[in-house]
């Protein structure tokens, strides 16, 4: 019943620009991501994604408002949030595989998968990174979206979803066995 009630709630005629771009790029973030990067980089982005969340959740604010030169305020733009999560995840991704984490990890080149595991990897990713995105936005905004697109990326059921299934995801997903090593 929930689940009909769902798929009922995607109306596209009632559907603003905004929320047809998101799930656009949503769509084709996913298909060209995962089949680029490969296994193991994505999951250096996926553990870069955690890092700089929690980092960026952490930042005192409040203390760094009052170091004028810094023009950042008691409560900084969504804006800079968004840069400063995305710069962090950048710097973790470059410096994670030249880390002890690396090793730790098994995280060499690419990694072999297969498409499925490429395409939800990737799902996961890309919907971690929306959901943390339009968390930082203004509720003025994420006001203005569309219902489904809110139920899925905004509130503190889609949080938790999205913070759990990428986690998931790189429990379960098991390595491709390559069959010339017996």
């Amino acid at each position: 019943m929930a689940i009909r009630d769902f798929l009922n709630s995607f109306h596209l005629g009632s559907a603003s620009g905004w929320d047809l771009f998101i799930i656009l790029i949503f769509l084709i973030a996913v298909l060209i991501y995962g089949f680029f990067l490969g296994r193991n980089r994505m999951i250096v982005l996926l553990l870069s994604s955690y890092f700089s969340l929690t980092i960026v959740q952490a930042i005192p604010w409040d203390r760094l408002s009052s170091l004028g030169w810094l023009g950042v305020g008691e409560e900084p733009s969504s804006s800079l949030r968004i840069l400063i999560f995305l710069g962090i995840i950048l710097l973790f991704y470059f410096l994670v595989p030249r880390s002890v984490l690396s090793s730790t990890l098994r995280i060499k080149k690419r990694g072999n998968a297969s498409w499925i595991q490429l395409f939800i990897l990737s799902i996961v990713q890309v919907g971690l990174l929306a959901m943390v995105i339009l968390s930082f936005l203004p509720s003025k905004i994420t006001n203005n979206l569309n219902s489904s697109v809110k139920k899925i990326f905004i509130g503190p059921e889609a949080q938790f979803v999205w913070l759990v299934l990428p986690v998931l995801a790189m429990v379960l997903i098991r390595r491709k066995k390559n069959l010339e090593k017996k």
